[in-house]
């Protein structure tokens, strides 16, 4: 039993999320918001029941409820890694300021305290279940057996979560670091042997070779335990589901035990991890994604830029604060490589390998345009100071677009300088798409900051519901896809145009297309300073 007070504080925030879900639209643009997330939401949903629910062949099924029940135990083994080797952890225990404050001097005990966190985050698992229980559908075979499937999933990893941060409170932060260093190696050595295998099989036979990988005798023994939760999600009748969803509610119950043995570190790392995530929060507020858990001590210092009219101190401070967080981006960078390089080498002259690269190349461009905060977007909280400096608006605008502009390129230099020396076939466009690279970017962030200055807004994590800030980032994406879609036209139209003319040559039409995105990037400074200019921050700042 935990105390009553728990109860009701845990019923209060339920009220709190559906009240501020539902009564949140105060404004007409916090109402369009709204309308458009829900709008999004219902749109998304509808083509997920139709695939769902469209009949499939009993090969078609077996299939893909085997590919399900491959896949999923190494997906919970990474995600448990992960956990260990990060401080991916703090977000199961920690606590909000406000429950901090409130909880921590109250007349709770420790255990109380752990049950009301447990109990918070099993009927979160209840609703996020929902959601992704309706997303995994098409991969299922009941939707009962899915949605038990993946609530027990997440309890799983949530549960994982806290035996992990309680269980390296218990064996001292000297033991734990080395418990993580042997993780990471193990985890190392897995990811070689699977590259190993992934290459003798074939990059054409990926699946065999994922099997292949999963029945080797040492990767098997440590994903068995992790069998019965994709047994469970996949079963296709009350049986299965009964017998799969027992074991895992025995796995479950043996962490849950756990952390209870555990408690008595709980309120020393429940602190802890409470500090360490607000920080976390307060630097994601200010747009620092990339510096999350780095820290700000500096060995070095960068050399003054050239004044180049009050454009070089802005880009310089940004520099700086670049290169003093940047080891989120080195590690984002070795990712790509890493994960670039096999796959290119195994590819030879298979054209379609390109297509995948510059998919994977724009979703790695959206993602990092967002990560990638140091503009205006940084400076939310600074820019009453940026105001009383002597500067030219255009100075400021070109000083806070300098360095995400670069750091943006470099990522594209190194996906694409690996692609166009693996794919000798495919040079002549990869080279022509990393020479554009530059003039795209300065738009792609020019758009980033316009719109931020013009609708200001803070980094915010979108909850199941919350249709108000799903309505906004749409919105913004919406807006930022169009702006992007008439400036590459544009430029488009202006490189066919002398493509025709030159009779088809290529490096001519590549150079109009550069000379187009470079024009369209400049006219953006104007606009971007006449925003800067009218943001007041005493009222457009956002809370």
């Amino acid at each position: 039993m935990i105390h009553p007070a728990l109860y009701k504080l845990i019923a209060l925030q339920g009220r709190g999320l559906v009240r501020r879900t539902l009564r949140g639209a105060g404004t007409p643009r916090r109402i369009v918001f709204f309308a458009v997330g829900a709008a999004v939401f219902l749109l998304w949903l509808g083509p997920v029941l139709l695939i769902a629910t469209k009949a499939r062949s009993p090969k078609q099924r077996e299939r893909v409820i085997s590919h399900v029940r491959t896949v999923m135990p190494m997906a919970l083994l990474g995600i448990c890694v992960v956990t260990a080797i990060t401080s991916a952890g703090d977000k199961a225990i920690a606590f909000t300021p406000g429950e901090v404050d409130q909880l921590f001097p109250g007349p709770f005990t420790r255990r109380e305290l752990l049950a009301y966190k447990l109990i918070k985050s099993t009927l979160a698992a209840v609703l996020t279940g929902l959601i992704l229980s309706i997303v995994m559908l098409q991969r299922a075979q009941w939707w009962p057996a899915c949605f038990v499937g993946v609530f027990l999933s997440l309890l799983f990893v949530q549960w994982f979560s806290i035996a992990m941060v309680l269980g390296g409170q218990a064996v001292g932060a000297a033991a734990y670091s080395r418990v993580r260093k042997l993780l990471m190696v193990g985890v190392a050595a897995i990811v070689v042997l699977g590259v190993r295998t992934w290459m003798a099989e074939g990059s054409s036979h990926g699946e065999a070779a994922l099997e292949r990988f999963r029945d080797s005798p040492a990767v098997n023994a440590i994903l068995t335990p992790l069998q019965p939760f994709a047994q469970a999600m996949t079963a296709s009748g009350a049986t299965a589901l009964l017998k799969w969803s027992t074991y895992a509610i025995v796995l479950n119950a043996g962490l849950l035990v756990l952390v209870f043995l555990l408690d008595s570190y709980y309120v020393e790392a429940a602190m802890a991890a409470s500090e360490r995530r607000y920080a976390k929060i307060q630097r994601i507020r200010a747009g620092s994604f990339l510096s999350l858990g780095v820290s700000k001590t500096a060995t070095w210092h960068l050399p003054a830029l050239p004044w180049a009219g009050g454009a070089g101190p802005i880009a310089w401070r940004q520099l700086t604060n670049a290169g003093r967080s940047a080891r989120g981006l080195l590690l984002l960078l070795l990712i790509v490589a890493v994960g670039a390089g096999p796959v290119l080498a195994t590819a030879g002259h298979n054209k379609e390998i390109v297509n995948v690269l510059f998919g994977v190349l724009a979703w790695l461009t959206f993602l990092c345009s967002s990560m990638m905060n140091f503009d205006f977007r940084g400076d939310v909280d600074l820019i009453d100071t940026l105001k009383a400096l002597p500067l030219r608006e255009s100075a400021v605008a070109v000083g806070q677009l300098v360095v995400p502009v670069l750091l943006l390129t470099m990522v594209h230099t190194l996906l694409l300088g690996i692609a166009a020396a693996m794919l000798p076939g495919q040079r002549a466009i990869l080279l022509g798409a990393l020479t554009l690279a530059l003039p795209f970017n300065a738009i792609l962030f020019g758009a980033e900051n316009l719109i931020f200055l013009l609708f200001p807004s803070r980094p915010a994590a979108v909850s199941p519901g919350d249709f108000q800030v799903m309505g906004r980032k749409f919105v913004f994406l919406l807006m930022k896809a169009l702006m992007l879609a008439v400036a590459g036209i544009i430029a488009l139209t202006a490189a066919l145009l002398v493509w025709i003319a030159t009779g088809r040559s290529l490096v001519p039409a590549i150079g109009m297309g550069w000379l187009a995105l470079a024009a369209e990037a400049i006219a953006l400074v104007p606009a971007i300073a006449w925003a800067y200019r009218r943001f007041d921050p005493s009222i457009h700042t956002p809370a």
